[in-house]
């Protein structure tokens, strides 16, 4: 789904579960890299729910424009 989004899944590296980014994700565009969704200064903070809530909502949004856009036709 964030491929389609042209975005780009990151997951944390780190391997340590007390770690405060342990099992996190961010999103990132495909193209250049920069932050989406989901990053703090130096670490990714979005759960999985989270990520996949982000790309849910941003479908629904996309859908509702493309319905206002065949009305105004």
């Amino acid at each position: 789904m964030a491929a389609n989004r042209g975005c780009r899944l990151v997951k944390s590296r780190r391997r340590n579960p007390d770690k405060a980014d342990y099992g996190r994700y961010g999103l990132a565009d495909a193209q250049t890299g920069e932050p989406v969704f989901g990053f703090a200064r130096t670490r990714v903070k979005a759960s999985a729910e989270e990520i996949e809530e982000y790309l849910k909502s941003s479908l629904r949004l996309s859908w509702k424009r493309s319905l206002r856009q065949r009305k105004k036709i």
